[in-house]
Order: structure tokens, then C-alpha cells, then sequence
């Protein structure tokens, strides 16, 4: 029985585990990325930054329930980190596995990705927030 607030997704073994190896990068080659990104996800500093890291993928690999927030979270984190050599590590993550993993990654943007949990992400990052169009 899922908690009151917090949302099952099903994800395939293959989906979960490009989430944790995305979200592991973390504390690899897309560490140094944790200044930009953990006050977009509402992080105040480096230890809390960590927490939160390692409470999304400990979740995720336990396929435990997530707030929306979170799950937001956990999208963006893996979309930067599959996606950017700037700020994540695409360069480094499963080499030679892109067009696997785009198909993975995509799915998962079906499964999870929507508008309110966009505007989730929006309402508690600690930049001051866009104003709406």
C-alpha cells in the first residue's frame, strides 16, 4: 500500500537502472554540477544535496513510492546527467550504449514527466521562481 502523498510509478528493471546510474554520476564525473543544480531542486547546501541524491536512488532501486516532487526530481537529475556534457556526464555513462538508453530515457519521460510536476520543480527551486506567461 502506497503512503498518502506518495506515487508508485512501474518501471522496468532497464528504466530503474538507468535512473541509478544517472543519478550515481552524481558523486562520479557530474559532481562537480551539484553548485548549479542543488538549488534547483531546492537544496540549500552540499549535505542536503547528498541526502537527497542518495534518497532518490536508494527509492528508485528499492522501487519505492516517490512525492511528485521527487519523482520531478529524479527525471531532471537523470535527463541532465544522461544528456549534458557540461553539467552531467554523458560522455562518461555507458559508452557505447546511447541508443539502448535514449529508448530507455524516453520512456521514462512518458512515465513521469508532466506540467505539474514541471511546475513542482518551478515552485520549490531556490532561485526565485520564473514568472508565469
Amino acid at each position: 500500500m502506497t503512503q498518502p502523498g506518495l506515487v508508485a510509478i512501474e518501471l522496468t528493471d532497464e528504466e530503474r537502472e538507468l535512473m541509478v546510474l544517472s543519478l550515481n554520476e552524481y558523486y562520479g564525473p557530474a559532481g562537480h554540477a551539484y553548485e548549479l543544480l542543488r538549488p534547483l531542486l531546492g537544496q540549500s547546501n552540499k549535505d542536503e544535496w547528498v541526502r537527497l541524491v542518495n534518497r532518490l536512488m536508494e527509492a528508485i532501486e528499492n522501487n519505492e513510492p516517490l512525492s511528485d516532487l521527487d519523482w520531478a526530481r529524479a527525471l531532471f537529475l537523470t535527463e541532465i546527467s544522461f544528456g549534458s556534457a557540461l553539467v552531467g556526464a554523458a560522455l562518461d555513462l555507458v559508452r557505447g550504449a546511447d541508443e539502448y538508453r535514449i529508448k530507455v530515457l524516453r520512456s521514462l519521460q512518458y512515465k513521469v514527466s508532466s506540467h505539474a510536476r514541471f511546475l513542482l520543480l518551478l515552485q520549490n527551486a531556490g532561485y526565485p521562481a520564473a514568472e508565469p506567461d
